[in-house]
């Protein structure tokens, strides 16, 4: 039976809601779920987490001599979060020390996870890295190196879409598994396309990147300029697009840390930020998939990163033309003027092809993208299907590696 270890499991928010976001009442962004849900359901894999020694992720700054103390409990946690999840301890084996991993094991950890790569590089078996929510810092890049992984995965082919990635992790040699995002079982098509707005909804949150590392590449902290750039100029694209971006700072009362800050006025902030700043109050007070279902076309910005959003697929599930930037969906099976609609990634750009589109002699041809769209999705981007595939992928590659040593 095939082991797959993840690391700090409890502490991953893209595969369980961790007992951070339980406390402070957080919403989870369950990306990755869908792959933990497909491992515990197949008969031939055994799904373990290993809990190292950096595994107590509740609190992380107090003075070594206080987290010596509390990393104690980080057995505990893993089982109050387990619980709290309904995920069975019968079903999650808990790996308490490093050498009990096998060397035909295959240990998975994030870069979105610190503690996941604490004490990787000690680790003999295959060893594979999810580079979901990839920010471009040197800081990661030298995290990962140290840990050695023997392949990284992602939604996209980093080497490929992101400059910074190629700039900063130009010590990579190895190559990327590439899966596609699963939406959730409630993006659905339920309104027929001809009912629908002949525009094109545009979604997503605008953040910023103010590492040195990201403006040395791209000049300005921005990560999604497209989205930006629709929400500056909605009025002007009203006919074209119904503009619903929302940019994370907004209703923000966020309290600055300051180098002078105490420890009991440090931790009051972080109190204080975590209980009392309200986040895009607006974007969350729509229900997205009517919104999807409202329109005949759909815009998910990407990022400047080379990563596109998981709205793509969540859009073309319930039944819109997406459209998107060429080469960023390429290596996930989709064609241009087939699956979706591509464009140069300007704002010129876009406005001529929803003008296109918009058009009584091309909506026709519209509906088919549409279609054709809503099918590769239903039969691409499922749980069952991706995860699969992204097993077989990772099993693959390790046998290859065994091969060539």
């Amino acid at each position: 039976m095939q082991r797959i270890i993840f690391v700090n499991l409890h502490d991953n928010e893209f595969l369980v809601k961790t007992l951070n976001k339980y406390i402070w009442k957080q919403s989870c962004a369950f990306k990755h779920k869908y792959f933990l849900e497909y491992l515990l359901e197949n008969p031939e894999v055994e799904v373990c987490n290993y809990v190292n020694e950096d595994g107590f992720t509740l609190v992380r700054s107090f003075p070594k001599p206080v987290m010596a103390i509390l990393r104690k409990l980080r057995f505990l946690e893993n089982k109050i979060v387990m619980k709290l999840n309904n995920l069975s301890h019968k079903k999650i084996k808990v790996i308490k020390k490093r050498e009990d991993i096998r060397p035909d094991d295959i240990v998975i950890g994030y870069r979105h996870v610190p503690s996941s790569l604490a004490d990787m590089d000690e680790i003999t078996a295959f060893k594979a890295v999810s580079m979901i929510h990839f920010h471009g810092e040197q800081k990661d890049s030298d995290i990962i190196r140290k840990a050695n992984p023997d392949i990284l995965f992602n939604e996209v082919d980093l080497s490929k879409t992101s400059e910074i990635f190629r700039r900063y992790y130009d010590w990579y040699k190895g190559e990327f598994i590439v899966h596609p995002f699963v939406a959730a079982p409630r993006f659905q098509n339920i309104k027929p396309f001809e009912q629908r707005d002949n525009r094109c909804f545009s979604t997503g949150t605008i953040t910023y990147k103010h590492h040195p590392e990201f403006i040395e590449v791209y000049g300005d902290p921005c990560d999604q300029p497209m989205r930006k750039q629709i929400m500056d100029n909605a009025d002007e694209l009203k006919e074209y697009c119904a503009c619903y971006n929302s940019d994370y700072l907004e209703d923000t009362d966020m309290k600055k840390y300051l180098p002078s800050d105490n420890f009991l006025m440090h931790y009051y902030k972080v109190w204080y930020n975590l209980t009392h700043s309200g986040h895009q109050k607006k974007y969350f007070s729509f229900n997205m998939v009517e919104k999807f279902n409202d329109f005949k076309m759909c815009l998910v910005g990407e990022e400047i990163l080379g990563v596109p959003g998981i709205g793509f697929a969540e859009g073309m599930s319930c039944g819109c033309a997406y459209l998107g930037r060429k080469g960023m969906y390429e290596d996930l099976g989709m064609e241009a003027g087939v699956h979706y609609i591509a464009y140069d990634g300007t704002l010129k750009d876009l406005k001529e092809k929803i003008s296109y589109y918009q058009q009584p002699e091309n909506q026709k041809q519209l509906s088919d993208i549409a279609e054709a769209g809503y099918r590769f999705a239903q039969s691409h981007f499922n749980k069952n299907n991706v995860g699969e595939s992204l097993l077989k992928q990772l099993i693959a590659t390790q046998k290859q590696i065994k091969l060539t040593i």
